[in-house]
């Protein structure tokens, strides 16, 4: 196993945490998703849960693992390496490989980005009701109009959440994005450029790009 492999697991077992926690179907009821559907949440009290358990358990994996990797303590311990070796005595966690691993994966959406057919991967921020947005929450695989500040096309854009399915209003979350007009875009983006997203000719919200995947979009650095 390598060392790449190694984070990965720990990011895979992490979202298979987090879907059985909210898996409601009787055959597939834990004692975790037992309990949460016993409180009688609302739509949105729900994914402010799931929202809620899914950073814990990215801050605790991503603990556990800088911390096998010497890059923070454990407990009560003092800051100290360990080394981890597989079964066929392949090392694979010595002094940062691992904490540059999980970085990727629980911060910097690796999985995501590996797996995905988006053309980039952006922050997205929903305005409130109040501030001109949406009046009701945005389902996973909404499909507003994106504009770019330096050109007057606007394109749809659908913005697949990550591990949400629901956004209401005033939040932030990390989507994958897939474009229609790729061509038109095409050797034009860079990451950290902003957009903005809309229904019509209103406002909802505002993005910026985290991860480009369709290397067409990407604009050549000088």
């Amino acid at each position: 196993m390598t060392t790449e492999e190694f984070a990965k697991n720990f990011y895979l077992e992490k979202k298979n945490l987090l879907k059985s926690s909210f898996d409601f179907e009787a055959n597939n009821m834990t004692y975790v998703s037992t309990k949460i559907q016993e409180l009688q949440l609302d739509t949105e009290q729900t994914e402010k849960l799931k929202h809620i358990i899914s950073s814990l358990l990215t801050d605790t994996f991503y603990t556990v693992l800088l911390g096998l990797d010497g890059s923070t303590s454990i407990g009560n311990s003092n800051q100290e390496v360990f080394k981890i070796y597989d079964e066929q005595e392949n090392l694979i966690s010595d002094c940062g490989e691992l904490e540059a691993e999980a970085y990727e994966y629980f911060h910097n959406h690796k999985f995501e980005f590996d797996n995905s057919e988006a053309d980039f991967i952006a922050t997205l921020t929903y305005l409130t009701a109040e501030d001109g947005g949406r009046k009701t929450p945005a389902i996973s695989n909404y499909r507003p109009q994106i504009k770019f500040d330096f050109d007057e096309m606007q394109t749809s854009g659908q913005q697949t959440f990550i591990e949400r399915e629901i956004i209401f209003p005033g939040e932030t979350v990390n989507a994958e994005i897939k474009i229609i007009a790729v061509e038109h875009f095409a050797h034009k983006l860079k990451e950290g450029m902003t957009f903005e997203f809309l229904e019509g000719q209103t406002l909802i919200g505002t993005g910026k790009i985290k991860l480009i995947k369709n290397e067409l979009l990407r604009k050549a650095s000088r």
